[in-house]
């Protein structure tokens, strides 16, 4: 707990000497440290969102019924968090018919979606950074990448207007820091990734009004207890 701690602190105060330092720390551990530690690290930081689903559920549908442009995507960073508040609790509370409950079953999906997402994603960008685009580095490195990088969208991504936090922090370090300083490339190319993830946005948005489409959540009716 304290080193997670310790190093939530370096990446919050000086993620650039975070991010110089985690080449060696990889290096000299086995391959399930470098998978565990990370993981872990994202878990432990999921507290904080999942400690108060509803608390910040209701923040922001009263952000929503007072904002000028109510928009959803605006304020979440993370988007595991905005598909909790707008496909996941609603449906599980359609069917359980209580705020608590629904709270607690949304807690595992959140573990669950997010580390998932970590594993592919990780092994997305190690595939791009290492085999496209000729970096030199190992599965590890982007995992590392991945989870450290999620912080500020762990801490702050479920906060009103909060978008910019995942696309600006948690996009730089997760795309253009890792690129840099994990895989050796270029501050010029580095940035590139960068630029398409955002393009991604947009054109998720222009497509499907959304940044975090529902999938087949989609195809599932609401239960007998309606929307909350």
């Amino acid at each position: 707990m304290n080193t997670a701690l310790s190093k939530a602190q370096m990446i919050l105060a000086n993620p650039t000497e975070f991010f110089k330092g985690l080449p060696g720390q990889q290096d000299v551990q086995t391959r399930m440290e470098n998978i565990k530690h990370p993981i872990l690290f994202l878990a432990i930081f999921l507290v904080v969102y999942c400690a108060a689903i509803p608390l910040w559920i209701a923040i922001n549908d009263w952000i929503l019924g007072v904002s000028v442009w109510p928009i959803l995507d605006f304020h979440y960073g993370n988007q595991v968090f905005l598909s909790i508040h707008k496909d996941w609790f609603p449906l599980i509370y359609s069917y359980m018919g209580n705020s608590a409950i629904s709270w607690l079953i949304c807690v595992p999906v959140v573990y669950f979606e997010t580390i998932l997402t970590a594993l592919f994603f990780a092994f997305f960008i190690h595939v791009l950074y290492s085999r496209v685009m000729g970096g030199k580095g190992m599965y590890g490195y982007a995992l590392a990448g991945v989870c450290y990088g999620d912080l500020p969208s762990l801490l702050f991504g479920f906060l009103p207007f909060s978008a910019a936090i995942g696309l600006l922090w948690t996009g730089f370090l997760q795309f253009s820091a890792t690129a840099h300083y994990l895989y050796g490339l270029s501050w010029n190319r580095a940035i590139v990734p960068l630029i398409l993830f955002g393009l991604s946005l947009v054109i998720g948005w222009a497509l499907f009004g959304t940044v975090s489409p529902p999938g087949l959540l989609d195809l599932i009716p609401l239960g007998p207890y309606g929307h909350p």
